[in-house]
C-alpha cells in the first residue's frame, strides 16, 4: 500500500510546474576601455578565475558591404582568413592550430565580420602570432580559394532541393526586395562565387580589416597592462584605415497579404515562412517586443507552438522571430508542417498573430521569468561574455545595458505587450511564402481567401541551376 501511494504521488507531481526560483540581478565585471598606438578601441572584461582568454574582433565588413556584381566577397573572405598566413600555408596553420590547442577563426554576418581567437593563458604567447597574421598577413592562397569556390557551388547546387533553404530566401526577397542588402545572397551566386580572384580579397582585406573600421573585445586571464604590452607589440605594423559606415535602406510596407507559392512536387511537408518588416537593433521598444514574442512563438511553451505542435500535430514545431540588425530587419513565423494540414495549420497561424493582441497576465509574467531566469546563462563562458559585451558595443547599446537586462525585462507590463503587438504584427500586411507540392495544397490555401497567390519557380528564386 505504501508503495502505491508513493506511486500515486509521483504522478501527480508530474501535473505540477515547479516553481522558479527567484530573479538575481546581474552584475558583470566593468569593461575597462582603452585604445592602441594605432587607434584600435579595446574593451577589457578581466575574469581571472579561469587560465583562459577569449579575443574578439569586430568588423563593419558584412555581406552588405559585399560589391554588387560580387555578392559573397565578404564570406568568402572570412571563410579562407585562417586557411593560410604569413609565412604558413593553410596546413601548417592548421596544424599550429592544433598543436596549440586553440581555436581560430572568422565568420561574416550580414552587418559584420568577426574574428575570434579562443586561448588557454600558458598558450597565448604562442597564439598571438598566428593571429597577428591572420589580421595583418592573410594569404588567399589560389588553391585554397579554388577549393573553397567548389564547396559554394556544391552548396548552391544542394539548396535547389532544401525547401528550407528556398523558403527563407524567398521570404527575404518579396520583404526587403531583391536588391536589397539584406536580400542578397550572403553566400554568393554561381557567377559571383567563379568571378572571386585573390585580387579581390586581398582588396577587401585592406578596404575593411584595419583599426579604424572596429574594435577588439578580450574576455579572460588578462589585465590591461598585458594587454596593452602585447598587443600594442603584436599589432604594432596594422594601420588604420577609414571608417566604413553603411546606412541600410528600410525595406518596403507590406501592403495587404500575399502568398508566394513555390512548387516542390512530392514534398511530404509545407515549408511556411510569415512575415513583413521589422526593427531596428536599437529600437526602444526591445523589451516589450521580446517579451511579447516569447508568448507568441520564442519559446516551447509558446502560443504558436503549443497550438500547431502541441494541440493540431501538424509540424514538430513552429516559432516567430524578430530579426534585429542594424538596419530594419523582419518579423518571422516559420514552420514546416504536413503537406496534407497546410491550409489548416496557414489558418491557426494567422489566428494566433491576431490574438496576440491580447494577453493574460499570467502569460506576461511567465514570459518576463523566462527570459530574465535565462539571461544570465549567456555569460556561461567567457566565448558568450565577449560575444555579448561586442554585440553592446556593435549596437552602440547603452554601456549599462547588460546589467539592467534583467530589470528592463521586469518592468515589461501586460499593456506594453500587447501595445507592441498591435504596432509589430500586421496579419492584414503580411507575406506568406509556401514551398510545397501546389497540387496537393494549393486548392486549400485558394479556399482560405487570405489574399493574392503568386506562383514562383525554384529558378526565380535561386536563378538558374548550377552547371
Amino acid at each position: 500500500m505504501a508503495t502505491a501511494a508513493r506511486v500515486e504521488a509521483q504522478k501527480a507531481a508530474r501535473g505540477t510546474y515547479p516553481s522558479p526560483g527567484p530573479v538575481r540581478p546581474l552584475t558583470l565585471p566593468k569593461i575597462q576601455e582603452f585604445r592602441l598606438g594605432n587607434g584600435l578601441p579595446v574593451y577589457l572584461v578581466e575574469k581571472r578565475d579561469l587560465p583562459i582568454v577569449q579575443m574578439t574582433f569586430v568588423f563593419n565588413a558584412g555581406s552588405i558591404y559585399d560589391p554588387a556584381a560580387l555578392p559573397g566577397l565578404a564570406a568568402m573572405a572570412a571563410d579562407l582568413l585562417d586557411e593560410g598566413a604569413g609565412d604558413k600555408n593553410a596546413l601548417a596553420f592548421s596544424e599550429e592550430i592544433d598543436f596549440l590547442g586553440i581555436s581560430l577563426g572568422a565568420v561574416a554576418g550580414r552587418d559584420r565580420l568577426s574574428l575570434s581567437l579562443f586561448s588557454p593563458s600558458a598558450r597565448l604567447e604562442q597564439a598571438l602570432p598566428l593571429l597577428g597574421d591572420m589580421l595583418l598577413r592573410p594569404r588567399f592562397d589560389t588553391g585554397e580559394l579554388e577549393r573553397k569556390r567548389t564547396e559554394g557551388l556544391v552548396r548552391i547546387k544542394q539548396s535547389y532541393d532544401e525547401a528550407r533553404i528556398i523558403a527563407s530566401t524567398a521570404f527575404n526577397q518579396v520583404v526587403f526586395g531583391k536588391d536589397h542588402p539584406y536580400a542578397r545572397p550572403a553566400n554568393g551566386t554561381e557567377a559571383s562565387l567563379k568571378s572571386i580572384q585573390p585580387a579581390d580579397l586581398h582588396n577587401f582585406h585592406n578596404t575593411f580589416i584595419h583599426p579604424a573600421n572596429g574594435f577588439l573585445v578580450i574576455a579572460g586571464d588578462m589585465d590591461r597592462a598585458q594587454a596593452e604590452r602585447t598587443l600594442g607589440t603584436l599589432l604594432r605594423d596594422w594601420k588604420a584605415g577609414a571608417l566604413k559606415p553603411f546606412v541600410v535602406p528600410d525595406p518596403p510596407q507590406t501592403r495587404g497579404f500575399q502568398i508566394f507559392l513555390i512548387d516542390k512536387p512530392g514534398a511530404a511537408q509545407s515549408e511556411l515562412r510569415f512575415g513583413h518588416p521589422g526593427l531596428p537593433r536599437n529600437t526602444p521598444d526591445f523589451f516589450p517586443v521580446q517579451v511579447m514574442n516569447t508568448i507568441l512563438g520564442a519559446s516551447f511553451t509558446s502560443r504558436l507552438n503549443t497550438n500547431i505542435r502541441e494541440v493540431h500535430g501538424y509540424a514538430y514545431g513552429a516559432s516567430s522571430s524578430f530579426n534585429m540588425p542594424k538596419g530594419k530587419g523582419a518579423f518571422l513565423g516559420a514552420s514546416a508542417v504536413q503537406s496534407d494540414a497546410t491550409d489548416k495549420a496557414v489558418a491557426e497561424f494567422v489566428k494566433e498573430f491576431n490574438a496576440i493582441r491580447t494577453v493574460e497576465e499570467q502569460e506576461a509574467e511567465k514570459a518576463r521569468n523566462y527570459l530574465a531566469l535565462g539571461f544570465p546563462g549567456e555569460f556561461e563562458s567567457i566565448e558568450s561574455i565577449a560575444a555579448q559585451v561586442a554585440d553592446v558595443l556593435f549596437f552602440n547599446l547603452p554601456e549599462n545595458y547588460l546589467n539592467a537586462y534583467i530589470g528592463e525585462v521586469l518592468k515589461v507590463g501586460k499593456g506594453d505587450i500587447e501595445r507592441v503587438a498591435k504596432a509589430y504584427i500586421e496579419p492584414k500586411n503580411m507575406v506568406l511564402v509556401v514551398v510545397g507540392d501546389q497540387a496537393k495544397i494549393e486548392p486549400g490555401l485558394r479556399a482560405l481567401k487570405l489574399g493574392k497567390i503568386n506562383y514562383l519557380k525554384v529558378e526565380d528564386v535561386l536563378g538558374p541551376l548550377p552547371k
